[in-house]
């Protein structure tokens, strides 16, 4: 929000991040949106070294009795990008040490949301600092992303959707399990004599284990070691109880208040999705509140934020609870990650239906410039690594099959809408957006394709006009 030029407060009831790790990476999608803010190369290199692999063992005193490849499918050829290893504490402290540099955002720590009321000129906060003094807040808008227990939720009256899948016992310690896991581990160890999971969650050997049936008090030292089977001088660095579940909130918007991440849906930690989710969110409301701040969009274009997340959130979770019920029995899903992370295509008002695109989804991925999909990676200088997803991200980009885009240059002024023009002379390029003779693609802020030009029709200034001013709402 920041970035497109909008004031923004930020709260957080914390006064630092958490040392529990929570989520451990993210996929490609979430680092070419971290690429798109040039905090890509520092997460990177917070990354944990991980091999992607999943191992079920009894303990660790037996070899593996089953090692099955998990998520390694390589995204080069299908974004500049990889996915990240990386635990939760580690990328918030990695995203705090930009905040500094963003001008237009400030940041309130330790100081919880007590109270929150609407009406027609935006939102009012009320917060509570850990010494009971009390500040209010009035915004045009509220985005609670605040996690699953959201106060933002709860002070909105929004209920909640899914189920709970029972309670965990989540044990974190540092061990080197070098010697029998090898360096590096893999991404998820199938304990089976005690029916546990075993992550590795930082490169100084922390690990956490997530027990189902071990909720009893014994001793957490006690229950890893009998985990592992093997004296490895463990140093248990907490341990808790939680309840796992799969839900989403019932609305995501409710007049100025927004819902977003973990406060607008609840999966598990298998297969990684929930950060990735959460940006995903971020990226698709941040351009429509900043276009409707900015005067260019009406209001109704916020509606879509909840269409358009709403239906992948459903979807997420529906596609976790697979995951988690075939982790349980140490099995894996047949789900292509690429597909999960990008496949999904938006269907709203905001995204024109194009025939030669039919609606079914296929169960693999393959980059498409189809209505609603993530715009399609293509290289436009490989040795300087500047990639089509390069362009995405402040503004519409209209990319076109021609080697003179001039006659399209005011477009977005006319509109009055942020609009940038580039020419795909580059064949491969152009043959990745399956355009050519004149042809275009309308590409939203959010690099998820909004329009195309017809079949067999050169796109003209009055064409493209109507087709950003729908983008942003404006039919």
């Amino acid at each position: 929000l920041g970035d497109l030029g909008v004031d923004t407060v930020l709260v957080d009831r914390r006064t630092s991040v958490s040392d529990l790790p929570r989520a451990r990476g993210i996929h490609a999608r979430a680092t070419e949106v971290l690429r798109q803010l040039g905090i890509e190369p520092d997460m990177v290199a917070s990354a944990l070294p991980t091999d992607a692999r999943m191992e079920v063992r009894s303990t660790l005193a037996e070899p593996p009795l089953v090692t099955i490849p998990t998520g390694g499918e390589t995204f080069a050829e299908v974004s500049p990008c990889e996915g990240i290893a990386i635990a939760q504490d580690v990328f918030e402290r990695v995203l705090r040490a930009h905040l500094p540099s963003r001008e237009r955002v400030s940041v309130r720590l330790g100081q919880r949301l007590t109270g929150l009321t609407t009406d027609p000129s935006g939102a009012t906060a009320t917060l509570d600092d850990a010494d009971g003094t009390t500040h209010t807040i009035h915004s045009a808008y509220v985005i609670g992303a605040d996690g699953w227990r959201s106060d933002v939720r709860r002070l909105a009256g929004i209920d909640v959707i899914g189920d709970l899948l029972g309670q965990q016992r989540c044990v974190r310690f540092r061990a080197d399990l070098t010697p029998w896991l090898g360096a590096p581990p893999p991404s998820f160890v199938r304990m089976d004599a005690t029916d546990a999971v075993l992550l590795p969650t930082h490169p100084d050997h922390r690990w956490v284990s997530f027990h189902i049936a071990e909720l009893g008090p014994e001793d957490p030292a006690d229950l890893v070691g009998r985990m592992l089977g093997v004296e490895t001088g463990a140093e248990v660095l907490g341990d808790v109880l939680w309840e796992a579940g799969v839900q989403y909130a019932e609305r995501f918007r409710q007049g100025q208040v927004f819902l977003a991440g973990d406060a607008a849906h609840r999966v598990t930690p298998i297969g990684a999705t929930g950060i990735t989710s959460a940006m995903a969110d971020g990226h698709n409301l941040a351009w429509k509140l900043a276009a409707v701040l900015g005067g260019w969009a009406p209001d109704s274009l916020l509606d879509t934020y909840a269409v358009e997340r709403g239906a992948v959130a459903r979807s997420a979770c529906a596609t976790n609870r697979l995951q988690w019920e075939a982790a349980r029995t140490g099995g894996q899903p047949n789900i292509d990650l690429r597909m999960l992370d990008m496949g999904y295509r938006y269907a709203s008002s905001i995204v024109t239906p194009d025939p030669r695109f039919p609606d079914e989804q296929p169960s693999s991925y393959t980059q498409s410039a189809a209505p609603g999909a993530r715009a399609p990676h293509a290289w436009l200088d490989h040795a300087a690594g500047r990639s089509t997803i390069d362009l995405f991200g402040r503004a519409f980009v209209a990319l076109v099959a021609t080697d003179d885009p001039a006659p399209l240059a005011d477009v977005g002024a006319c509109s009055r809408v942020p609009l940038e023009v580039h020419a795909l002379v580059d064949g491969a390029a152009a043959r990745a957006y399956d355009i050519a003779d004149g042809a275009a693609v309308l590409v939203r802020p959010d690099g998820h394709v909004a329009w195309r030009s017809p079949a067999g029709v050169p796109v003209t200034p009055e064409l493209l006009g109507d087709a950003v001013r729908a983008a942003a709402g404006a039919r």
